[in-house]
């Protein structure tokens, strides 16, 4: 299949947001030819083996996939703090990546809890806010209510977390997580036997400093570096996922550029909406 993806910016950092359609328009190709080179007539994804054939296959399942290096001291940060630090990366990006809530539509409450006082109060004033440059929706993966069911109950994980030590704005100590994930879904479409796979792609950060000597760990999501969606229609730009289906007609604005590979390494392209390959 060919995929697409759209730049956005969420209301607590910027992001980019990957998507994908069943058909479109490919290097002056017609929209049929590229339907038939697309999506041959045998490709299909069971309800029984979702991931078969994909890259994401290797992947891990769910939370466990989430595994942070080992914590060793970094700067005035001992070997606990570290390990806490890590711990509470990998709560968020739970809660932002696989809480069943959250995903279905729902508030999302498991992310909101993990914020500090001041970012959660934002997160949750905007969230779906009706102007976009605010709404904090696409902060989490959510999938828009009766666009798709989850198949199964495996979400393939795969990615990294760091942690190096900085000196704040301020002068004091900082301990800086960086993280890069991905998140594969099988969805299928409500009242349909269509099932497809959908991307979310997160590189982002959390710093962690003490507000005295001896206090508690505070942290800070600084929001994504990059951050999108394959496998979604790039309309509307509402902070919810709307995945394409293999037998669906396209609609609404169509991907352009040149195909690149969800799983490769490296900046995607300028593109508000853009094409990448197989997911």
């Amino acid at each position: 299949m060919v995929h697409a993806f759209r730049r956005t910016a969420g209301s607590l950092g910027v992001g980019l947001c990957l998507l994908a359609v069943s058909a479109c328009q490919v290097a002056g190709e017609s929209l049929q030819k590229a339907l038939d080179k697309a999506v041959p007539p045998e490709y299909t994804i069971t309800a029984e083996a979702p991931f078969a054939g994909s890259k994401a296959e290797t992947f891990g399942d769910g939370a466990a996939a989430i595994v942070p290096p080992e914590a060793v001291k970094a700067g005035a940060f001992s070997r606990k703090d570290v390990a806490v630090a890590y711990r509470t990366a990998k709560k968020m990006l739970v809660a932002a990546y696989l809480d069943r809530v959250t995903l279905q539509g729902g508030k999302p409450q498991a992310f909101a809890r993990l914020l500090g006082p001041e970012q959660r109060k934002d997160f949750l004033k905007n969230l779906d806010h009706k102007d976009q440059n605010k709404n904090s929706r696409g902060e989490v993966a959510s999938f828009a209510k009766g666009q798709a069911e989850l198949v199964g109950d495996v979400i393939k994980v795969q990615g990294k977390m760091s942690a190096k030590p900085r000196k704040g704005d301020d002068g004091g100590a900082e301990l800086r997580v960086t993280y890069e994930y991905r998140f594969v879904y099988a969805v299928r479409k409500p009242g349909t036997g269509m099932i497809t796979r959908v991307m979310a792609y997160d590189k982002g950060a959390y710093d962690f400093w003490r507000d005295a000597p001896g206090g508690p760990l505070q942290h800070w999501w600084m929001g994504s570096d990059e951050r999108w969606q394959a496998g979604v229609e790039c309309e509307p730009d509402d902070g919810f996922i709307r995945p394409t289906y293999p037998d669906a007609a396209p609609t609404g604005v169509q991907p352009s550029g040149p195909v690149q590979d969800a799983y490769g390494e490296g900046e995607s392209s300028d593109e508000d909406c853009g094409s990448v390959g197989d997911i």
